[in-house]
């Protein structure tokens, strides 16, 4: 009597590894980079939105009191839209880092460098003083989330200190800014400027607290 013979048995499908892990979320889901275009402009504006609601939210609480729920609520969104365009929140915290102002344009037009530098002085005056609290919250996260600080070296003063260094270059050029000014030290000032607005030191807002920021800041550098 033949032996019957025995049915193969099944091979376990290899295990795929995913070559960048950082693509997933904690649970698994995979992320959705920021900034792809996904659903044309309406989707790109919500995601915009989004981040820019996280940062008023990031800058009044802070990062261990910011809660996507009220991101969404504020940004008249639902949760689960959030989701789909931040998978988590260090995501979400990260683009609203990104959309910290970095001075890009502001000092560009006619005019003298005093001129220019008086105008952008103004315009940082007009902005919600988001960066002093932004960094503040970084810094105490640096250990358990170091992508928020990540986020403000490399999305606002690196990008700061370089457009402060192609401008004093261009006043150096013109004859009106001294030679020997550091860029590191103006970007020191300015952030120094901004702390004092928030803690209260320099009492004064709009046009002529702008004002009195330039004359502190120009005897400064003019040649």
């Amino acid at each position: 009597m033949a032996t019957p013979k025995k049915a193969p048995t099944a091979t376990k499908p290899a295990t795929t590894v995913d070559p960048n892990p950082e693509n997933r979320t904690a649970g698994g889901r995979r992320r959705v980079p920021l900034g792809i275009r996904e659903g044309g402009a309406e989707w790109e504006r919500l995601h915009t939105d989004l981040a820019v609601t996280a940062l008023e939210v990031l800058a009044e609480r802070g990062y261990a009191d910011m809660v996507m729920d009220e991101v969404a609520e504020r940004a008249g969104a639902s949760k689960r839209t959030v989701y789909r365009h931040y998978p988590t929140k260090v995501d979400l915290a990260v683009a609203a880092i990104r959309q910290v102002p970095t001075y890009a344009g502001w000092a560009e037009g006619s005019g003298t460098v005093a001129d220019r530098l008086a105008r952008a002085i103004g315009i940082g005056a007009d902005r919600a003083p988001m960066f002093v609290p932004v960094l503040a919250t970084a810094m105490v996260h640096r250990d358990t989330v170091p992508e928020l600080l990540e986020a403000v070296r490399n999305h606002v003063v690196v990008p700061r200190q370089a457009i402060i260094a192609g401008f004093i270059a261009e006043g150096i050029a013109a004859g009106e800014i001294r030679p020997d000014i550091d860029p590191l030290a103006v970007s020191a000032l300015l952030t120094g400027i901004h702390v004092q607005h928030l803690d209260g030191t320099r009492p004064l807002g709009g046009k002529a607290g702008a004002r009195v920021d330039f004359d502190h800041v120009w005897p400064l550098l003019r040649a």
